[in-house]
């Protein structure tokens, strides 16, 4: 099953006034009663005839969505697999172009039913109990769910999925010291992925009722995996309930130089000269250093700083030596902080605190830096979780 993640799934009260008739009424009553037990197989029909009858309501198509992957995993015959899947993506797909905010969503919507049928495991292995627990998850049966997931895990020890899901499975029941338990292990097995973090954050929100302990889960997830959207949409998540502000410092750094593809060795430095004017813009003129430095890179330095890498890429050296020779000009030039513009200040602020790696890293990337990010991260966990919570995440549980 295509899991709906408790901390992305988008929570919504159905308004069902809008219903023009009772026995309507009656449908979707029975469909949210039903789902509340977990039991989205015996969901499926119910919201099969509401996803028919109101085709705009997204809420009707992604639990339509939702409950046809868990009837995929339920059948045998491939073909019918591949048809329950192929309605799961063309339910997932209304729902977005009808207005799911849900991320996930999206991701459903572009399954390929064929790549998406599992191959059946052997039995009593790891994958033949995995696919078993989640079959019982997906009927609500939680604590048989996650007998069999533990199961799975002692036959596997290196799986990420079968704690995840044990815990998964324990959240649903609100049973959050089991969980946490749970999803501790998935952690242990691989710390650099954000679902377990996420997860267990969204558990001690909405269970363990602890926003200040779910809200350093939700930053582990997110220094586990920043480019992953799922990780910022779990904090996004707690952000609205916390009435908290989710904000990174804004720099608007000049234009890349770009170099001359019929000779490399020309580089092009694109800067307005009225954008670096002192005159008009105190501290400005520093952002050309900025473009000298990243210019030099383009030249020769990346060569000579990444020997073995053949083709050259922005790297978090070059970005972070561009950045800093601005820095040293601004403190040169002894310019009254107060009048530098925003992106001074904020530059000159991630500097002071140690911090204008992680804002590279985490608010500045492109993909050559992202590369740099999985060996930073090892050795800077601390700093990137502090930088989130100082810079990034204002307002809401301390």
């Amino acid at each position: 099953m295509i899991r709906l993640g408790k901390s992305h799934l988008v929570f919504v009260i159905l308004l069902f006034a809008a219903l023009p008739l009772v026995a309507q009424k009656d449908l979707a009553a029975r469909a949210q009663a039903i789902w509340d037990t977990g039991n989205r197989l015996e969901a499926l029909q119910l919201y099969d005839q509401l996803a028919a009858a109101h085709p705009d309501e997204w809420v009707y198509q992604e639990r339509l969505a939702v409950a046809q992957g868990v009837q995929a995993e339920h059948l045998t015959d491939p073909a019918q697999i591949k048809a329950s899947l192929t309605r799961e993506r063309d339910a997932a797909k209304k729902a977005v172009a009808d207005g799911d905010p849900n991320y996930f969503m999206q991701l459903i919507a572009n399954i390929d039913p064929d790549a998406a049928i599992p191959a059946p495991g052997a039995p009593g292995s790891a994958q033949a109990l995995f696919q078993e627990a989640e079959k019982l998850f997906g009927t609500g049966d939680y604590k048989a769910a996650i007998a069999k997931y533990a199961a799975a895990a002692d036959a596997d020890p290196t799986a990420y999925e079968p704690p995840l899901y044990a815990g998964d499975a324990a959240y649903s029941m609100k049973d959050l010291k089991t969980a946490s338990l749970w999803f501790a292990r998935a952690i242990s097995i691989d710390p650099s992925r954000e679902t377990a973090y996420r997860y267990w954050g969204d558990a001690l929100l909405r269970v363990g009722n602890d926003p200040a302990a779910a809200k350093e889960k939700f930053i582990d997830a997110l220094v586990a995996d920043p480019y992953n959207k799922l990780a910022w949409q779990g904090i996004s998540n707690w952000a609205v309930r916390q009435k908290a502000v989710i904000l990174a410092p804004k720099i608007e750094r000049p234009s890349a130089p770009v170099a001359d593809p019929k000779k490399p060795g020309n580089i092009t430095i694109n800067i307005d000269p009225n954008a670096i004017d002192n005159s008009k813009h105190p501290g400005s003129a520093a952002w050309l250093g900025y473009s000298i430095a990243r210019a030099s890179y383009r030249n020769d330095k990346f060569s000579k700083d990444f020997p073995a890498e053949k083709t050259y890429r922005h790297t978090l050296k070059e970005e972070s030596d561009a950045l800093t020779s601005v820095v040293a000009i601004l403190k040169e030039q002894k310019v009254d902080r107060n009048k530098l513009d925003e992106s001074l200040r904020n530059l000159l602020d991630l500097s002071d605190a140690g911090m204008l790696d992680c804002w590279i890293l985490i608010n500045g990337a492109d993909q050559g830096i992202a590369q740099d990010y999985a060996a930073y991260r090892n050795d800077h966990r601390q700093l990137l979780n502090d930088y989130l919570a100082r810079f990034v995440i204002h307002g809401g549980a301390i």
